[in-house]
């Protein structure tokens, strides 16, 4: 009774007018203030592994001026805006003082560098996350997220058959007409226009959810089983959350214009807020894809223009 209460008050505030403005405010994603050069390259993914999947989390490397060492980003469009965790910082500022992580500002932005293209921040947004940069040995030193402000700047070509990330400023001409789909980027939100099992929906696309192919509701999750499939079920962390994933067989079916993908396995998590239940039924998602789901594809987006494809 007390779960049907809060879904419906949520539902109220929804479709009330001070509703929309709250959910409006809350989020749209602050100002872009990434300053991004007009250099192109193309970056090597490194993959973060666990115990249930190779693809836990996609990395891209990044250098720091005067500081040798190579660190990494977590590539994660899901997140609206770029940030960085404040104990790697720290860390680097120790070791060298000239880094004040303390001071950024207009006048003295952090810069860096996504191997040749040159980015600048006056005001870098942080998180009490992460761990210290270990000096020693040959640690992946995560210290932050790349978020998708950048396409904003830049038009990202991720190539999962050759497991490499292209920063680019235009999209490939090559590309067959027929294969351009449009999309969505409202509020820095990937939208992909798609079909599954020839129903046509959208599909959040998130980057930093790596290891999932399709992540969706109870309801859709269980259409989407394999007849006879067994459940697996373990627990994940997000952001200190803890969540209970459900994963199973499905032989369903996603489409991007001429490209077919069957999936092997559809998922659904508990433990996520009510609002974002809510937000996926009304908005009508057909559910969150990952990277898992383009392993072996090209994918490239364009968000000036809205326009994707997958090869």
């Amino acid at each position: 009774m007390r779960k049907f209460v809060l879904i419906l008050a949520v539902i109220i505030l929804i479709t009330s007018v001070s509703g929309y403005f709250y959910f409006d405010k809350k989020f749209t994603p602050p100002e872009n203030n990434l300053e991004v050069s007009e250099d192109q390259d193309t970056l090597d993914i490194q993959w973060v592994s666990n115990e249930d999947t190779e693809f836990a989390a996609l990395l891209v490397p990044v250098n720091i001026e005067g500081v040798p060492n190579t660190f990494y980003l977590q590539f994660d469009l899901g997140a609206h805006s770029t940030l960085f965790h404040e104990k790697a910082l720290s860390s680097i500022s120790e070791k060298y003082p000239f880094f004040d992580s303390s001071s950024f500002d207009n006048n003295n932005p952090f810069r860096f560098n996504l191997g040749m293209v040159s980015v600048s921040i006056p005001k870098v947004r942080r998180l009490n996350y992460g761990q210290e940069i270990n000096w020693k040995g040959s640690d992946v030193n995560i210290i932050g997220t790349l978020g998708a402000d950048i396409l904003e700047h830049k038009v990202v070509l991720m190539d999962f058959k050759k497991n490499c990330i292209g920063l680019r400023n235009t999209f490939p001409t090559e590309i067959p007409m027929e294969s351009i789909q449009d999309f969505e980027f409202t509020k820095r939100k990937v939208m992909l226009q798609g079909q599954i099992n020839s129903e046509r929906t959208k599909f959040f696309y998130d980057s930093g959810s790596s290891a999932f192919e399709l992540i969706t509701d109870k309801d859709q999750w269980e259409n989407l089983a394999l007849f006879g499939a067994v459940e697996k079920v373990y627990q994940a962390n997000s952001w200190g959350s803890k969540l209970d994933v459900h994963n199973i067989a499905s032989d369903a079916v996603i489409t991007f214009g001429l490209q077919e993908i069957p999936l092997s396995k559809v998922t659904y998590i508990e433990g996520t807020s009510l609002i974002q239940n809510v937000l996926m039924y009304f908005s009508g998602m057909g559910g969150m894809i990952g990277n898992k789901l383009f392993i072996g594809k090209v994918l490239i987006l364009d968000a000036k223009n809205q326009k994707f494809a997958v090869l």
